[in-house]
């Protein structure tokens, strides 16, 4: 496994606390998945954990733990044969063993060469059965590591997810997964299809969400070093407060200032920047990654906060009416709060929410209203709701259709049901 030059210059306490999770995660001998909304940096988090065995081993070692991580891309299969599925896997073992012990490094190499033609599904999977016994022979745990995983599972190969569930009960004590994908599994089209692999996408979840301040300090470091002349601290703080730490947004941010914003105070960088099309992409990409009932509850208590913070302040009989519908509010949506903070679009600090990022938190007010929310059924009136808008204009075979989705929901249906 090579530790290209790219991963040596990550700092080693790097998203230490979400490093910590995965590495107990293995000690433990369980597996699970990383979510975090698009440009958190879920690749180089999962790339990290597979190509700085520097980091990551010492802290198994203290556990008596010996592991080796491989990243294995399902995404870019050159058909969708099982034979070729047992043989990508050969391959990111080959590819990927560097750092691994001479002995076991050779019989990758062996089994590699002897099935990388290989047609034939019983013989690749042969081999793949083989390699794993010899590392459970020298009490070496294997851990796969699968960037996008839900784009995998929208692809529909069960094939393929029942070979994982497979390889993962023949090789229980030692085979473990790392999946990263960009929503929770409940998310996925048909998750049913998955079997019992599903407990494992459902049961332990890391979520990734913006860099804290130190690993966001390091990346501005390390995005501007090539910089005529240093940022100031004030406009670091900046930088922070405009980002909330998110990745994508951090490294926008620096590239603009390295082209154009360097010629601009700092307090004219907030509206500049909400015009620069590649910031604007990724803040619609960040709040695309929501799920409508999050972006319609987020929308929401925007509206209430500022209401609160303009109007109760204005009009100080007002303050407690205002204060009290926003108190409600958090109180009634608490678990959506507490999701947006897990995916890092708002935190709080003690008793009082607010935005992770200003730019997000103004693209957002700039939409007006941004999503429709969660589609939910009355069920006194049988009426059918988005949000707070009853769904009018349908038919009485799509009100039907529509009830009987929402009473079941997240499962496939047949014309027939």
């Amino acid at each position: 496994m090579s530790t290209h030059r790219s991963w040596v210059q990550i700092a080693p306490t790097y998203r230490s606390h979400e490093v910590k999770i995965i590495v107990d995660w293995i000690i433990g001998g369980v597996s699970g998945t990383v979510v975090g909304l698009p440009g958190v940096g879920k690749s180089n988090f999962l790339g990290f954990l597979c190509y700085r065995p520097d980091v990551i081993r010492p802290m198994l070692a203290a556990h008596d733990v010996e592991a080796t991580l491989i990243p294995i891309d399902l995404n870019n299969l050159p058909d969708d044969s099982n034979a070729t599925f047992y043989r990508v896997i050969l391959r990111s073992f080959y590819e990927n063993c560097e750092h691994i012990d001479p002995s076991l490094k050779q019989v990758i190499n062996s089994i590699y060469r002897e099935n990388k033609a290989a047609r034939d599904p019983f013989l690749a999977q042969s081999g793949l059965r083989e390699l794993l016994t010899q590392f459970r022979a020298q009490h070496h745990r294997v851990c796969f590591v699968f960037d996008r995983f839900d784009l995998f599972c929208e692809t529909e190969r069960p094939h393929m997810t029942d070979a994982l569930r497979g390889l993962r009960d023949s090789f229980k004590d030692m085979l473990f997964y790392v999946m990263g994908m960009r929503q929770e599994a409940a998310y996925l089209s048909n998750p049913s299809a998955l079997g019992e692999l599903y407990e494992i996408l459902d049961t332990r979840v890391c979520w990734l969400g913006p860099f804290n301040e130190a690993d966001a300090r390091t990346a501005i470091m390390q995005e501007t070093r090539f910089a005529k002349f240093p940022l100031s601290e004030e406009m670091i703080v900046l930088i922070l407060h405009l980002s909330g730490g998110i990745p994508a947004l951090l490294k926008a941010i620096c590239s603009w200032w390295m082209t154009a914003g360097h010629d601009m105070v700092p307090d004219s960088w907030h509206d500049a920047l909400l015009q620069q099309p590649t910031i604007r992409y990724r803040l619609e990409e960040i709040l695309a990654g929501l799920s409508q009932e999050e972006q319609f509850t987020l929308s929401e208590w925007q509206q209430l906060v500022e209401a609160y913070s303009v109007l109760g302040q204005q009009v100080p009989s007002v303050n407690r009416v205002e204060q009290d519908a926003l108190r409600a509010f958090e109180k009634t949506y608490v678990f959506l709060m507490n999701r947006l903070c897990e995916k890092g679009i708002v935190e709080r600090n003690t008793a009082v929410w607010t935005f992770s990022s200003k730019l997000v938190a103004s693209f957002l007010r700039e939409m007006k209203g941004y999503g429709l929310g969660k589609i939910w059924l009355d069920e006194e009136t049988s009426d059918v709701y988005q949000g707070r808008r009853r769904i009018e204009k349908l038919s009485p075979l799509e009100k039907s259709i529509l009830q009987y989705l929402v009473k079941f929901p997240r499962i496939q249906h047949t014309k027939t049901d």
